[in-house]
């Protein structure tokens, strides 16, 4: 079987274009990881920007009195407190 890939015309072309598939998939699934990558980098970027963004609220909440704090929580609560 291999040597008909070598020996005919025919042979020749199906395993030139076997190849040329073959390293088309391969830049296909690396352009596929270096996408994952992207995005899992983006999504990290985010989640720390969360973070920082959730302490320096804590931090502004934990300077603040509690009747301070019940009046911001009055705000956003239903039950009419």
């Amino acid at each position: 079987m291999i040597a008909w890939f070598f020996t005919t015309r025919v042979g020749r072309y199906v395993a030139a274009i076997g190849a040329l598939l073959l390293i088309l998939a391969g830049l296909a699934l690396k352009l596929i990881a270096m996408g994952r990558a992207q995005e899992q980098a983006r999504q990290a970027a985010g989640k720390l920007k969360a973070i920082s963004k959730r302490r320096t609220s804590d931090a502004e909440v934990d300077q603040l009195g509690a009747a301070d704090v019940d009046q911001r929580m009055s705000r956003w609560m239903r039950d009419g407190r």
